[in-house]
């Protein structure tokens, strides 16, 4: 499995800035979210602390066809107002891409195997994010090595990182200066 190398991605991350903070634009596989949707096997914790430890440091996209798969299962909920609600909750936690032509296109051609993990690879390429984080990293055995490919804990990790490097910016832009 690729794992981040933290101490040196640290610094060399493709990123944009929000205010004061550094913030790192990653796809996250549909998939893993309907694991957390469907309340199915261990990753529920693992997922659910995902959502609420990376922001704001790291903003999650998923891709257009992602969302309304997911969308498609939450509407069969038995109560539809709950649904709402799950649907409301990931809105403000996940971003929705686009899937184009091209990139339609680069999954095509890509050897990744399983279609939609293709579509996801590219969406993320095309879009610059850093990484895709997923529960099926069997799906992205192919991918070009260029490109990071995150398991939650990888993630995990990562948001880990990124809260004591910005802790770390912050108090030495408040240290004071003195001058002789």
């Amino acid at each position: 499995m690729r794992n981040i190398n933290a101490s040196i991605d640290i610094i060399n991350v493709f990123v944009f800035q929000s205010g004061d903070l550094t913030v790192i634009g990653i796809l996250v596989d549909a998939d893993l979210i309907l694991e957390l949707l469907m309340n199915r096997n261990q990753l529920l914790e693992d997922i659910s602390e995902l959502f609420d430890q990376a922001q704001p440091l790291i903003k999650m996209y998923v891709t257009d066809f992602g969302w309304e798969k997911i969308c498609a299962y939450a509407n069969r909920f038995q109560n539809s107002h709950i649904a709402q609600l799950v649907i409301d909750w990931l809105k403000e936690k996940v971003d929705v891409c686009t899937v184009d032509k091209n990139v339609l296109q680069q999954a095509r051609l890509s050897p990744i195997q399983d279609f939609e993990s293709a579509v996801e690879y590219a969406c993320a390429m095309y879009q610059e994010f850093y990484a895709v984080v997923t529960h099926r990293y069997q799906d992205f055995v192919t991918a070009p090595e260029q490109f990071l490919i995150w398991s939650v804990a990888d993630l995990q990790t990562r948001t880990s990182l990124e809260a004591q490097f910005q802790a770390t910016t912050v108090n030495f832009s408040k240290t004071e200066r003195y001058s002789c």
